[in-house]
């Protein structure tokens, strides 16, 4: 992005600044490795996801600090003169690596690849864990926004699970959740805010289950998430009671309440489906039943002629 040509085409300073800013957060978003904007006194302008799986540091904990506290002390005059060799040299980018500090004081070695944009004074960095090399398989099965296990992941997983729910006589619960009111927060606070929405929101329904490893995020504002109970113990509505109480909660993002509801398809296994696709399709129309019948609340799918609900348990239709 040229900042003099867009000026001499009239573009004031609100409307740069603000394609800055979408530059920026695409960048980020479509990055699986540790990303971070930082400004010229190494300021942490903005991090994306991959920093809480690999330091355990959420985002929202970085940003505002500076780079120069997570550095070890034997690094920071090595480091500092690398970048402080973008500003004054013809170089656009270097290379160098040093000891960061995570979470609970622990070091871990990074390799930073830094290009410096003289346009508008800032460090764009891609920054790679070196004592943990990225496991390639968790980079294909793992959500890199929200760190929840991915679609290509519930393809491999639920075969199994309906497998076992009717090898061991269990009930198995597919909770096909969306997200109701996601929209109008990406189109009030912005898509950077939506993101901070998710990943709040993926953290909660991680809590909700049993296994956490089977809470899923589809894409965009759709979740799954599975739950297995013995045939003597299943509760499928006061786990749903729960998803909605816990995604209900607001969420502050820069000092404003933010705010969605959630509706929810449950099928079960065996009893309303017994293979994967049966399964995953009686919970997606579920969840648009419990849209069209008001949102917030969730519906309990029927199989084709037969009791969705195993060894009794009366049929819900939709839970305000």
């Amino acid at each position: 992005m040229n900042v003099k040509e867009l000026l001499e085409e009239g573009a004031g300073p609100e409307l740069v600044s603000r394609l800055f800013h979408i530059e920026r957060y695409a960048w980020m978003a479509l990055s699986y490795d540790m990303a971070v904007a930082l400004d010229m006194d190494g300021c942490i302008l903005a991090t994306n996801a991959a920093w809480q799986r690999s330091t355990g540091l959420w985002p929202e904990a970085l940003r505002g600090q500076y780079l120069l506290e997570f550095m070890d002390f034997e690094d920071r005059e090595r480091v500092l003169a690398a970048f402080q060799s973008l500003i004054t040299s013809d170089a656009a980018s270097t290379t160098f690596d040093f000891r960061f500090r995570c979470d609970q004081g622990l070091f871990k070695r990074f390799n930073w690849n830094v290009l410096f944009f003289p346009d508008t004074e800032i460090f764009y960095c891609i920054v790679k864990d070196l004592s943990n090399v990225h496991d390639l398989h968790h980079a294909a099965y793992h959500d890199t926004l929200t760190g929840l296990p991915n679609r290509l992941f519930l393809k491999d997983a639920l075969p199994k699970l309906v497998g076992g729910a009717l090898e061991l006589r269990h009930v198995l619960g597919l909770f096909f959740i969306d997200l109701d009111g996601f929209k109008a927060v990406n189109d009030t606070l912005g898509h950077q805010a939506g993101d901070i929405l998710l990943q709040t929101v993926a953290e909660r329904l991680r809590r909700c289950a049993t296994r956490p490893e089977n809470c899923v995020r589809l894409g965009g504002d759709e979740f799954v998430l599975m739950e297995t109970w013995p045939c003597d113990a299943f509760e499928p509505e006061r786990l749903a009671d729960e998803i909605i109480a816990a995604v209900n909660l607001p969420v502050c993002i820069d000092g404003r309440d933010a705010r969605v509801g959630a509706s929810i398809g449950i099928a079960l296994a065996p009893g309303a489906a017994s293979t994967p696709s049966e399964l995953m399709a009686l919970a997606d129309k579920a969840m648009y039943s419990a849209k069209r019948s008001g949102k917030n609340r969730y519906v309990l799918a029927q199989g084709a002629g037969e009791a969705a609900c195993p060894l009794g348990l009366e049929s819900l239709d939709a839970n305000g």
